[in-house]
């Protein structure tokens, strides 16, 4: 998945890459060409990933319920993130996606509304809609909040 960046004052292909996990032959080759322009719009990978969530590596004596709550997030939707049941068993030094610090998620419900999705990220319908690129509300969908 791609998406466009628009290149800022100091950026560099090397800059460039390291901000979005990927390679400067990469950036090159899915852009055709060998140097950036101030203005230019290019090519780069979507590693949204990156941008809302961290890697957190389960410690001896770790719970999922209890890396959901220092996370600030449900255990329903930390289980959901990581494609994991309650039933699962977590061990040390297993990786989980958790999110970052300054990031709210929730993941939709069946029967979700944008009311109800905006109310459980604690923002009106507008900031909701322009904080997340779609929004169709369909069960299972991660919604984003910066805080």
């Amino acid at each position: 998945m791609y998406k466009i960046y628009e290149v800022s004052k100091g950026d560099t292909l090397e800059s460039i890459a390291k901000k979005f996990n990927t390679t400067v032959s990469n950036l090159q080759d899915i852009n055709d060409k060998d140097y950036i322009v101030l203005g230019e719009l290019i090519i780069v990978p979507n590693n949204t990933k990156r941008e809302w969530f961290d890697i957190y590596t389960v410690q001896k004596g770790d719970s999922l319920y209890k890396i959901a709550k220092e996370y600030n997030i449900s255990l329903e939707d930390l289980l959901s993130i990581n494609g994991l049941d309650k039933e699962n068993y977590i061990y040390p030094g297993q990786e989980i996606i958790v999110p970052k610090k300054d990031v709210n998620i929730i993941v939709t419900r069946e029967l979700e509304t944008i009311d109800s999705a905006s109310q459980r990220l604690g923002l009106d319908n507008n900031e909701l809609v322009y904080q997340n690129d779609k929004i169709y509300l369909m069960p299972e969908q991660l919604l984003i909040r910066r805080k």
